[in-house]
């Protein structure tokens, strides 16, 4: 039986930890979320292969990732959305649901309510651990060529929820405009922190995941989010503010190299291998991230950040002009690899998140 190196070490982490805390008093956490961004590259249009197919590589990847809330991005617009537009059919969320997520993990995940007041030809899902999770509600607060949706989701733990007011988890999911001009998706991140403005007096906790099509942290897009006059709506970006592994400013466009373990674009070498949808040039770009508030950052909360949690899957850090699956590669089982590269040309990425602990 082959076991998930990561999930033995946080489970002994849990476990040894009075004695990895140097034997304090404190508790241990009472639970660790794992949450997941992915571009998946227009899945359900057919260009890649048959949905059916897809739906077996998904279900290999989140077999290993196990992620309790998981936003995917650059879905084909299902054709129950109002613009009517995408490739995707009627009920293709639920399929993805039944197929990938559910087939391994009986009854584990639902999927949240989905838009398209944009009317473009791709959406985001967002779908969660229902064991864990409740959902309560959702906005739309972008329009702006794409949709971009602010979900609200709540800890099912009834004695936290007495206990705590400060439940509740916001997942904002982004596709933001592509191309090396940054027009476009500098106004969707603008308009984007004026929505949170207008409702947030000071941030909740909150996170913003997806694909930013980021060339370079001094994007004013990106600045908006992470470095705006208002200190108490900044978003930090952990591998930068919290972990420390990088320092801005940043131009992955330009050195890869600098930024290599995070680099989320493209899994595939060949743009033409293993089918023509995608771009390829190996890992070269980071384009995916996961922006959490200042209260996940600063352990204020009932949720935190797990320092050094943060990972792009299946990059071990030397896949600068190689494949996702091109050997050596350590870093996941090789069907795992394998399945990313029919997949998508993008990399998911992933950070984990404590509860508590309570007292």
């Amino acid at each position: 039986m082959s076991v998930n190196p990561r999930l033995f070490y946080i489970s002994l982490s849990l476990l040894l930890y009075p004695f990895l805390s140097g034997c304090k008093s404190e508790p241990a956490p009472r639970d660790i979320i794992k949450i997941m961004s992915y571009n998946v590259l227009k899945y359900g249009d057919g260009c890649q292969g048959s949905a059916m197919q897809l739906h077996g590589y998904l279900k290999t990847i989140i077999s290993y990732t196990d992620p309790d809330i998981l936003g995917l991005v650059k879905v084909e617009a299902i054709a129950s959305a109002p613009a009517m537009k995408g490739k995707a059919p009627k009920g293709f969320e639920d399929s993805i649901l039944t197929y990938a997520l559910n087939s391994t993990h009986i009854g584990k995940y639902t999927v949240c309510p989905f838009t398209n007041a944009a009317k473009d030809n791709n959406q985001t899902l967002l779908f969660y651990n229902k064991n864990k999770f409740g959902f309560d509600s959702y906005s739309t607060i972008v329009t702006d060529l794409t949709d971009i949706n602010m979900y609200k989701l709540y800890y099912q733990d009834h004695e936290a929820l007495r206990k705590h007011d400060t439940a509740f988890l916001y997942i904002i999911l982004v596709h933001t405009a592509s191309g090396d001009e940054a027009a476009d998706r500098d106004r969707q991140m603008a308009e984007l922190m004026s929505g949170l403005r207008k409702q947030f007096p000071t941030l909740p906790d909150i996170f913003i995941m997806g694909d930013f099509n980021l060339r370079k942290t001094n994007e004013q897009g990106y600045q908006v989010l992470t470095n705006n006059a208002e200190k108490k709506y900044c978003f930090k970006d952990p591998p930068f503010a919290i972990d420390s592994k990088v320092s801005y400013p940043a131009n992955w466009d330009k050195h890869p190299e600098k930024f290599a373990e995070f680099l989320s674009t493209s899994t595939r070498l060949n743009e033409n291998d293993p089918n023509n949808c995608g771009t390829g040039g190996g890992a070269k770009d980071w384009y995916d991230h996961i922006l959490i508030s200042p209260s996940l950052a600063n352990s204020s909360n009932f949720y935190y950040y797990i320092p050094g949690s943060y990972r792009t899957i299946g990059n071990d850090g030397n896949r600068i002009d190689k494949s996702v699956n091109d050997k050596p590669n350590l870093s996941a089982p090789t069907e795992v690899l394998n399945a990313l590269f029919q997949m998508s040309n993008k990399y998911p990425v992933m950070i984990e998140f404590g509860i508590g602990p309570q007292n």
